[in-house]
């Protein structure tokens, strides 16, 4: 029984969407699969390589060296980018492997497997081990896509792209229907969650945070279309293809990044795609102490600007690199309070305690105070707790919160909603949302306490409230609450 350990570049290759394909036309299905291994058997001997299995719609290759697997790799892509084109992806990986009876062992093989699962129809995705043994060849050229942490492998994986003619060519959308309910605008975006790849479920707040926070910069600017959190939320761990993701929320470029967080130190990668092609219009990658990181924030949302091309006016640059507090404690503790809050139920104590000690290390932080005085009011509006317990707390946090920052609408938000579900005041109830809505109309929690709590319960203004409840599911279209909030509106209404 013959077994031999050797270093291996690990190719594998695969239909996309050949399930479609088949119940779509067997004969066209059949022709595809036939041609996809004609040209593999055709090219692999010449690059040195070896098929090990094929498996259904796709192939397990091996190859001597990185630069052989990549250079059979973009030949594929070459001959399957030819009318008739043919929806094929690649991941490659290298390292040690076991040869054992004609097949190949080790942790290459799954890394390999998942990186190509990854990839974009047309496209060959690699890992940074193969990046680093091709990059000095000028007849290969890769760029960076991503930290991914793949399943079954301990350590987070550097994903790269090279780039062919196969990556230059729309395939046919019933390979990966996507409805599209928008007109897309010319400048629009959603930011992803960052990916954790800090191996600490507990930093999971942080990818979040950070993103919330891009997020809430960006909305100030009028000529931006920005998907809202709750909505771009719902893609986290998901495996929607940008163009998925892009059809779904009306959006035209896309913010995705990771983040490893370990003691002070940060390691945060930022890329920008077009929705159409899945080109990269930017990527980043920052190595620097937690100190930085509202510099980092601040790059980011200018670098998102500059290659949607946006012109900036002196104001509106001043709203996306303002900071409300120099303190990353402070700040660290506000993210893990929105991160529970948004997770309402048996969390908002949680992030009411969290508010708490982010505004005992920085009493001067306006954010926390809102946050603060909405975690009481939450609480009491689920009946989690008498609003008695809460109202004054709740009323000065939002007091001052809009003292220490009057440009923000968050405080006067919190502020409006005070004064309707506790002290029933409705001329300050109303003063105060529409207040909020006056500095950020994109507010989707002004729209929807002001939409649903104020202007169809308190003043019968259904057709007002039904305003407020369009606005909400267009800037959160994959909402639930907010669709639910909606519908609220239109049951009253009706």
């Amino acid at each position: 029984m013959s077994q031999l350990h050797q270093l291996a570049a690990i190719v594998f290759t695969d239909i996309v969407g050949y399930t479609a394909m088949m119940e779509e036309d067997e004969v066209v299905a059949v022709e595809n699969i036939n041609r996809f291994r004609q040209t593999i058997e055709t090219s692999v001997a010449g690059h040195n390589g070896t098929i090990i299995q094929y498996y259904g719609d796709g192939c397990l290759l091996l190859f001597n060296s990185s630069v052989n697997a990549v250079f059979f790799a973009k030949l594929l892509q070459k001959d399957f980018s030819v009318s008739p084109q043919l929806p094929v992806r690649i991941g490659i990986h290298m390292g040690d492997v076991l040869l054992k009876e004609g097949n190949v062992f080790g942790d290459v093989v799954n890394i390999a497997a998942r990186i190509q699962a990854l990839a974009p129809p047309g496209c060959i995705y690699i890992s940074e081990t193969v990046h680093e043994n091709t990059k000095n060849k000028k007849e290969i050229k890769s760029h960076f896509i991503k930290q991914e942490l793949l399943k079954n492998v301990k350590s987070p994986v550097g994903i790269y792209e090279i780039p062919t003619v196969s990556t230059e060519v729309n395939f046919p959308l019933s390979l990966a229907p996507v409805k599209n309910y928008f007109t897309v605008p010319a400048n629009s975006i959603a930011v992803l969650p960052f990916l954790n790849m800090s191996n600490d479920p507990e930093q999971e707040y942080f990818g979040e945070g950070m993103a919330e926070e891009i997020i809430n910069s960006l909305t100030h600017l009028q000529d931006l279309k920005v998907a809202g959190r709750m909505s771009t939320f719902q893609f986290k761990g998901k495996n929607e293809s940008i163009k998925e993701i892009g059809g779904m929320l009306g959006v035209n470029s896309i913010l995705e990044g990771s983040i490893r967080k370990q003691g002070n130190r940060l390691r945060i990668t930022a890329q920008l795609i077009n929705v159409d092609d899945g080109f990269h219009l930017w990527s980043e990658k920052y190595d620097r102490e937690m100190n930085d990181i509202f510099a980092i924030q601040d790059e980011i949302a200018l670098s998102i600007t500059e290659n949607l091309k946006l012109a900036l006016l002196q104001k509106d640059r001043d709203k996306i690199t303002k900071s409300h507090t120099q303190n990353t404690e402070a700040y660290e503790l506000y993210l893990k309070g929105r991160f529970h809050l948004n997770r309402r139920g048996a969390s908002i104590p949680a992030s009411i305690q969290y508010f708490q000690k982010a505004i005992d290390i920085d009493p001067d932080f306006a954010l926390a105070y809102a946050g603060y005085a909405d975690g009481n009011l939450v609480l009491a509006n689920y009946g989690l707790v008498p609003p008695k317990l809460v109202m004054s707390r709740a009323k000065q946090a939002a007091e001052k919160a809009i003292q220490l920052d009057p440009s923000l609408p968050e405080g006067y938000c919190s502020l409006g909603f005070y004064y309707t579900l506790i002290e029933w005041n409705w001329r300050e109830a109303k003063k105060n949302f529409l207040r909020s809505l006056e500095l950020n109309p994109r507010y989707t929690q002004a729209h929807s306490w002001y939409g649903w709590n104020y202007a169809t319960i308190v003043e019968g203004k259904f057709d007002e409230g039904e305003k407020h409840g369009e606005i909400l599911v267009k800037l959160e279209p994959l909402s639930a609450y907010f669709h639910g909030t909606y519908a609220l509106i239109l049951c009253t209404v009706g």
